[in-house]
């Protein structure tokens, strides 16, 4: 399991990078001329609606995973590390980039309130889940739901932590240009943790 959890850290960390998670309401941001407080407060209340959008699919496949781990119990440890390492080899494969909409134009077109800004980055974050963490909830269905809870807290701290930081970061002008590089490789970067993951799971359960 703690590979597991250390696979949740480097996604978290990896996926707080892309830039469409914290770009866009940095620009608003600036744009509206809204102050750093009120920054800081509309980029953790969206983050925590990407997060809570990640868990409840994330507790969904958890259960899938635990009634998987009951009906196959002698194979529970070979599974999960499979699946672990089939889904590295698909993100490996397609490596597609997220792409997100020119923040300034958004903001060039679209004068709003800061209520409806908050409501539309909230919107969007929630039914945007990162599924790249959803295949180590299913694994950790197997080992059960104390695991699953872990998971999901460490993700939670990890995720909005790391939004809230770089949002801050960006937004004092601090230039980030190994986020491009995230972004592009996102995919690659999540398909090796994941092998990795399932390697190291397959040997230390």
């Amino acid at each position: 399991m703690y590979s597991i959890i250390t696979g949740t850290i480097l996604l978290g960390i990896t996926h707080a990078l892309i830039p469409n998670h914290w770009l866009p309401l940095v620009a608003i941001a600036k744009s509206e001329k809204w102050e750093k407080y009120e920054l800081m407060l509309v980029a953790s209340i969206t983050a925590s609606a990407h997060v809570l959008g990640t868990v409840i699919l994330g507790f969904a496949l958890g259960m899938v995973g635990s009634k998987l781990a009951h009906q196959y119990e002698g194979y529970v440890h070979v599974i999960a590390p499979v699946l672990l390492i089939i889904f590295g080899l698909i993100y490996f494969t397609v490596n597609l980039p997220h792409h997100h909409h020119a923040a300034n134009k958004d903001v060039q077109q679209y004068k709003k309130s800061k209520t409806k800004w908050v409501l539309i980055f909230a919107a969007t974050m929630f039914l945007s889940p990162c599924l790249e963490v959803e295949s180590l909830f299913l694994a950790a269905g197997a080992y059960g739901w104390d695991d699953i809870l872990l998971l999901a807290l460490v993700y939670a701290a990890i995720s909005i932590t790391g939004i809230i930081t770089l949002v801050m970061l960006a937004f004092k002008g601090v230039q980030m240009m190994n986020s491009q590089f995230i972004e592009h490789n996102e995919k690659r970067i999540t398909g090796m943790v994941l092998i990795i993951v399932g390697i190291v799971t397959f040997f230390l359960h």
